[in-house]
């Protein structure tokens, strides 16, 4: 009995903790001047660094050479382009994140 009571316990407790976990929202967006792997690095640490709660950053091909497609996924679902841009600093004034929205 003692050990169904601890099981149920654990579930119960596993239960609550999940419902509680905040749910990932990914952002996508358009960001330009990313020529090599360091801008990339650069771009994935200003953010990953500067907002909270962000779980990944990418940068991968655009639609145009120019540009590059930016997908940011984060446990906070009020990251906006203003305070994304505001996180790259001094980086901000390379790469130009042209928009970023929730998907």
């Amino acid at each position: 009995m003692k050990k169904f009571l601890l099981a149920l316990s654990l579930l119960v407790t596993a239960t609550l903790n999940a419902a509680d976990a905040p749910k990932a929202v990914t952002y996508e967006g358009q960001i330009t001047g990313v020529v090599c792997a360091s801008c990339k690095a650069h771009i994935t640490a200003a953010l990953s660094q500067k907002l909270t709660d962000v779980v990944s950053v990418d940068v991968k091909a655009g639609e145009t050479p120019e540009t590059q497609k930016l997908i940011v996924v984060a446990h906070n679902d009020s990251i906006t382009k203003e305070t994304a841009t505001e996180a790259l600093g001094t980086y901000a004034k390379n790469y130009q994140i042209l928009s970023l929205a929730k998907k």
